[in-house]
């Protein structure tokens, strides 16, 4: 019988109470039981811990050594069941994010300022990026949960391992300057842009894919100008006078100097999911994403 922390709990009850039976009953065992755990330690260590009569049993010095040693174990060993709890019922922990730029403000900074609201001692970390470039991060474990999207018109295939969670879909719109050409009409065709100057995202994202596929589909390929990923600086640009831009909802805020385009055609969709393993023993994620339903609920159906 070894130094385990059940063992040396019923040594300090006996000690404490100064009797077998009295320990027992404070612990829920009998006192036969109580006697047996410590002949088993006293043979396990080589060390006679109490002098026995028929009435109560007396620690010997090696005893009230243990004793007083012990104590900080036990706290210790207290405190980390404490803690396993807490971790259990998802109460703290760790909980690594991924998402990209645009639901940072609008939906991640919610979600982690409610949730953390009853879990102060959960440690979050955020990294930002494509659903491509996070997704497979989830499934390697180094990620948790990762925000992402797909666009209408750039088909995607993403790994069958990762559980992908529908939370909300977006209008897209073009937006432009308010001193553009097209500022005032009443109605736009698509085509009408053919010969605009476009800011759009990288070329490796599915947000220029989809210009450049809903841009062929009216027979034009769009005149590129500039990239940014950022969509604050593409509504910079846009405000400038230097080009139209295709965002989606969440990348839109209203500004003075930009309108948004009243097109005749129903424009493509974004769609926002949220990325999991089908297999995870992280207990916060699925609270996380609980959470993160229910702020991108406070959205409608669609965010415009």
């Amino acid at each position: 019988m070894a130094l385990d922390p059940t063992t040396l709990r019923t040594l300090a009850a006996a000690i404490r109470l100064g009797s077998f039976a009295a320990a027992g009953r404070e612990l829920g065992y009998t006192a036969s039981a109580v006697s047996q755990q410590m002949s088993g330690l006293e043979r396990s260590l080589g060390l006679r811990l109490f002098e026995r009569s028929a009435r109560s049993v007396q620690p010997t010095e090696a005893a009230q050594y243990l004793f007083e040693r012990s104590g900080e174990l036990l706290a210790l060993v207290e405190q980390l069941e404490a803690d396993a709890a807490r971790l259990a019922a998802g109460q703290a922990g760790r909980l690594r994010i991924g998402s990209f730029a645009s639901a940072g403000g609008p939906i991640v900074a919610q979600v982690i300022a409610r949730f953390l609201v009853r879990r102060r001692d959960v440690e979050i970390s955020l990294d930002e990026g494509e659903p491509h470039e996070l997704f497979p991060r989830v499934l390697d474990g180094d990620l948790d949960v990762a925000l992402g999207f797909r666009y209408d018109l750039v088909p995607v295939v993403w790994p069958p391992e990762v559980r992908l969670t529908e939370l909300m879909v977006e209008d897209l719109c073009v937006i432009a300057s308010r001193r553009h050409r097209l500022a005032h009409a009443a109605a736009v065709d698509f085509g009408d842009l053919a010969a605009e100057r476009w800011i759009a995202n990288r070329e490796d994202t599915a947000a220029s894919r989809c210009l450049v596929a809903l841009a062929e589909d009216e027979g034009f390929s769009p005149h590129i100008a500039f990239r940014s990923n950022s969509f604050g600086t593409v509504r910079g640009f846009v405000a400038a006078g230097l080009g139209v831009a295709l965002i989606p909802g969440l990348g839109y805020e209203p500004d003075d100097d930009i309108v948004t385009l009243p097109l005749t055609r129903r424009l493509p969709r974004r769609q926002i999911v949220a990325a999991t393993r089908r297999v995870d023993d992280n207990p916060l994620t699925g609270a996380f994403l609980a959470a993160i339903r229910r702020v991108t609920a406070g959205f409608g159906d669609t965010a415009r």
